[in-house]
């Protein structure tokens, strides 16, 4: 066998073998895997911290935060932006507080076809958060309606049973 046809075959022989692995169910290439991992881990790292620097800052920092991340959401609408300006929007105690606009920021998050990374995962697992608090909220606003109604309720037979008492007294005293 020629040198120069040596050469060549060991080309195609590794041609064939990494052909081969990517053919195989099951097999993937861990380095890629791993530098996936790494980036969304460190998404959800900074997504963390983000949360924590910012639930400590007095209000008027707090408000500035907000409208730069609110100016860079709608620059840019990455999922990082996006997070960040839900977080901001689910914080309580704030001017800015709007958990309507944070579920919707949520339910638009746009869903990849890759499989899910811990920042969707995170984003699924705010809204179902969100979704719920909105439904005891309304749970809530309608028992304090039924409970403005008893009271309301509870004063008109207050009023009545007062009525009642009174001409009661009137017929006694006619009575003697």
């Amino acid at each position: 066998m020629s040198t120069g046809r040596k050469l060549w075959i060991l080309p195609a022989m590794m041609l064939t073998l990494l052909t081969a692995c990517s053919v195989i169910p099951g097999i993937q290439p861990i380095v890629a895997s791993r530098s996936t991992d790494l980036v969304v881990t460190g998404q959800m790292d900074d997504m963390m911290e983000f949360y924590e620097s910012i639930r400590k800052l007095p209000a008027p920092e707090l408000g500035q935060v907000y409208e730069t991340v609110k100016q860079k959401f709608v620059r840019n609408k990455s999922d990082a932006n996006r997070a960040r300006l839900v977080l901001l929007l689910i914080l309580p105690n704030t001017s800015f507080r709007d958990i309507n606009s944070a579920l919707h920021l949520l339910n638009e998050w746009p869903r990849e076809a890759q499989p899910t990374t811990n920042l969707q995962n995170f984003r699924n697992l705010l809204a179902a958060l969100l979704a719920d608090q909105q439904r005891l909220h309304h749970s809530v606003e309608e028992l304090s309606q039924k409970l403005k109604d008893e009271q309301k309720r509870v004063e008109t037979l207050k009023s009545q049973i007062d009525a009642i008492k009174s001409m009661e007294k009137n017929l006694i005293l006619r009575e003697l």
